[in-house]
């Protein structure tokens, strides 16, 4: 095993006992050691769930007789640096990625490792740096962004992008588009490594948005105030 070189004779006396600091015992250094990587960051929803599946991996791994380490990356998001000088980073952040697996299972001898991904291009980047060690390994893939809700139906985060072009040909106006940016994608609450899988904050319903618009026009027409002031979209 490549963790022999990491773990075995009296010269890794110390890389022992930094070992044993993190909790790990005598039979746990024995076994193969295997890296759980993961692209985690509440930057965007791509990778909101890592941490909640890297902890289910690990319980997998130690239950059918291997050593698990957690290790973390970036991301960069291309839904958010889309259009921005931020985009200079989408391409080179691939090879950032891969590099930092590779550097880390190389610099602790891992076994077998196990990428958790999400869009862009940690996907490749994982694919990549497995390839590159050739060592045992899987990509897993962290699922994809729940569909929000637009006037009674699903929407997606393509047709926000879509909404975009729509706006700037004319067809729709700029309070259609707010609303596609405004309900996109559900929310999330902020995941702990201790809870159970997220789940979507309850959505507002058409119906008693209307109810809530109709009576601050009321109070507006009681107090004699100003029209209802337009809506603005900041794009």
């Amino acid at each position: 095993m490549h963790s022999e070189r990491i773990k075995r004779g009296p010269e890794r006396a110390p890389a022992r006992a930094m070992l044993r600091a993190t909790g790990r015992d005598d039979e746990a250094l024995a076994r193969p050691f295997v890296g759980v990587f993961h692209a985690y960051s509440d930057v965007s929803p791509c990778n909101l769930n890592h941490r909640l599946l890297a902890e289910a991996a690990r319980r997998g791994i130690e239950a059918a007789g291997g050593t698990a380490f957690e290790f973390g990356t970036i991301a960069v998001t291309d839904g958010i640096a889309m259009g921005t000088p931020g985009m200079f980073a989408s391409l080179v952040s691939r090879e950032t990625i891969a590099d930092s697996i590779e550097l880390a299972a190389l610099g602790h001898g891992l076994d077998g490792l196990l990428a958790i991904v999400g869009c862009d291009k940690t996907l490749p980047a994982a694919a990549m740096a497995l390839a590159r060690l050739d060592r045992p390994g899987l990509v897993l893939y962290g699922g994809s962004i729940a569909a929000g809700r637009h006037r009674g139906r699903e929407i997606t985060i393509q047709e926000v992008f879509e909404a975009v072009g729509a706006l700037a040909a004319g067809r729709i106006e700029r309070a259609g588009a707010r609303g596609h940016r405004a309900r996109r994608l559900p929310r999330r609450r902020r995941l702990r490594r201790d809870s159970s899988p997220p789940t979507p904050w309850p959505s507002r319903s058409p119906s008693s948005a209307s109810r809530r618009w109709r009576r601050a026009r009321s109070r507006r027409r009681i107090r004699g105030s100003r029209r209802r002031p337009s809506v603005r979209a900041r794009w």
